[in-house]
């Protein structure tokens, strides 16, 4: 009899999650579908533990963040809150959950297959690429619920989107569509309802089959570009790009120069013109 694989520390055992680990991709799933999946303090501390775990796995290349059901992340179940005159507020801590989406040494999709608002937004906008289903919606909510923002929401907007559009979304929040969310850079692609999980499986398979350290690499170059400037980006950016070509990793990277070439050689076929 085989024994089963022993669970990763990402999964749990969680509540308001449900987490899947297929090195080199992991999914996270809000999973609190008859509630749309709106947030409590538990899920709070959950996401955050989770990520935790995903971060430090050096066999994982890809991070996907998804809803349960048709809904992705509404922000705060609202009826919780307002049943709950005590409620169990999660540690300051664990706001930076928006911090490990963005800053994990894995790419993070979010994969925002309907309502996103409040902390759903902030948590899709602290991932560094967003794959829309056409029903999605987005809104930032925090100032109609009489509240200040979380979880990063005003600087992930700022650099997605420049300061006066992250300005226009937090102070005078429209509810936007998936369209919207691609017209203004918010929104990378998005797909009918009816394709999108076919649309994203094939968009997670392409890029976890990339080697690893190439996806990792180029996330840590987008970080470091963050924060230098352009001399002392360009010399960090060499020595890792220098450093595929060198040691144990040269094999892997030639193997896949060697694949590119291939299909890059092949001649492109066309139709015949009538």
């Amino acid at each position: 009899m085989t024994a089963e694989p022993p669970r990763h520390p990402a999964q749990g055992p969680w509540t308001t999650l449900d987490v899947r680990v297929d090195a080199p991709v992991a999914w996270v799933r809000f999973n609190r579908p008859a509630a749309h999946n709106s947030v409590i303090p538990t899920m709070m501390i959950e996401i955050h533990a989770a990520l935790t775990e995903l971060a430090r796995d050096d066999t994982l290349s890809v991070v996907v963040l998804t809803g349960a059901g048709r809904t992705f992340c509404p922000g705060a179940d609202l009826t919780a809150a307002l049943t709950d005159h005590n409620p169990d507020l999660p540690p300051v801590v664990v706001y930076q959950s928006a911090t490990l989406l963005h800053e994990m040494p894995q790419l993070t999709i979010a994969a925002v297959n309907g309502g996103c608002a409040g902390a759903g937004f902030a948590w899709a906008a602290a991932c560094d690429l967003r794959i829309a289903t056409a029903r999605a919606r987005f809104s930032v909510a925090f100032p109609q619920l009489g509240l200040t923002s979380e979880l990063g929401l005003p600087w992930t907007l700022s650099r997605a989107l420049g300061g006066a559009a992250a300005r226009d979304l937090c102070f005078l929040p429209a509810k936007l569509t998936a369209d919207d969310a691609r017209r203004i850079g918010l929104v990378a692609r998005v797909f009918p309802d009816d394709r999108f999980e076919a649309e994203v499986d094939a968009i997670v398979t392409e890029l976890g089959s990339r080697p690893r350290r190439a996806v990792r690499g180029m996330k840590a170059n987008l970080l470091l570009a963050e924060r230098s400037g352009l001399a002392e980006f360009v010399d960090a950016e060499a020595r890792r790009h220098q450093s595929f070509f060198t040691g144990s990793a040269r094999a892997e990277s030639m193997r896949a120069l060697q694949n590119q070439g291939l299909q890059l050689s092949q001649p492109e076929t066309t139709e015949p013109r009538s």
